[in-house]
Order: structure tokens, then C-alpha cells, then sequence
């Protein structure tokens, strides 16, 4: 299952291999390249039988949603300067006794500011 990990949070990248996997996390199965999902082989631990239509896309919607949400993460990860980067400008700050308003907090104020953490509840 593709996912992407974020602190401690672990979130799936939307998509018909998360959410089969999601729906029935014991199941093996094969499917057809076709226009829409067709199951060519499936087995299943606890005799379960395939998810839906209907409901693989609810949960590949209801993954989107969550990985929309956390967006702002990604964002931030590619704009963020450098690990090095940043320790060289921390350093310059700090030898320059400008710790509260230096370059280091000034550039990632920046990125925040630009990718701001959406309020309200984190889907599940």
C-alpha cells in the first residue's frame, strides 16, 4: 500500500491499491487493466469477498480527502531550505545573537506563512 509518513502519522496516497487494501487488509488479489475494476484473482484470509465498485471509489474519495488535508505537509517539504541550509543560517543567527528574528526563523515563517496547516478536525 503506497503511503506517505509524516511525523507519526502514516497516510495513504489516494488510489485503488490503498483502498482495496484499506477495505480488505488481508486479501490477495490481481486485477485487470481495464476501464473500470475488474478482480482476475482473489483470496482472502477470512473468506471475505471483494469490495465494490462503489466501494473502492468511496474509499479512494474518502482517502483523497485525507491526503488533500495534509497537503500544506507536502508543500512545506519541497520549499523548506535545506537541512544544511538551515544549520548555516541557525549558525549565523546565533553567532550574531539574533536568534528571535534571524534568517533561519524569517525563512521558515516564510514557508508556513505560504503553506499554511488547514484548520478544523484531520479527516480519518
Amino acid at each position: 500500500m503506497a503511503t506517505r509518513r509524516f511525523h507519526d502519522i502514516e497516510y495513504p496516497i489516494p488510489g485503488v491499491d490503498t483502498a482495496i487494501k484499506s477495505l480488505r487488509p488481508n486479501a490477495r488479489y490481481a486485477l485487470k487493466a481495464s476501464g473500470g475494476i475488474e478482480f482476475t484473482g482473489w483470496e482472502c484470509d477470512d473468506g471475505t469477498e471483494p469490495p465494490t465498485q462503489e466501494e473502492i471509489e468511496e474509499e479512494v474519495r474518502r482517502e483523497q480527502v485525507i491526503y488533500d488535508y495534509y497537503g500544506y505537509e507536502r508543500q512545506r517539504h519541497y520549499n523548506f531550505p535545506s537541512g544544511e541550509d538551515q544549520l548555516d543560517m541557525l549558525y549565523h543567527d546565533i553567532k550574531n545573537g539574533n536568534i528571535e528574528n534571524g534568517s533561519w526563523i524569517k525563512a521558515i515563517d516564510q514557508v508556513k506563512e505560504a503553506f499554511p496547516k488547514p484548520e478544523g478536525p484531520v479527516p480519518h
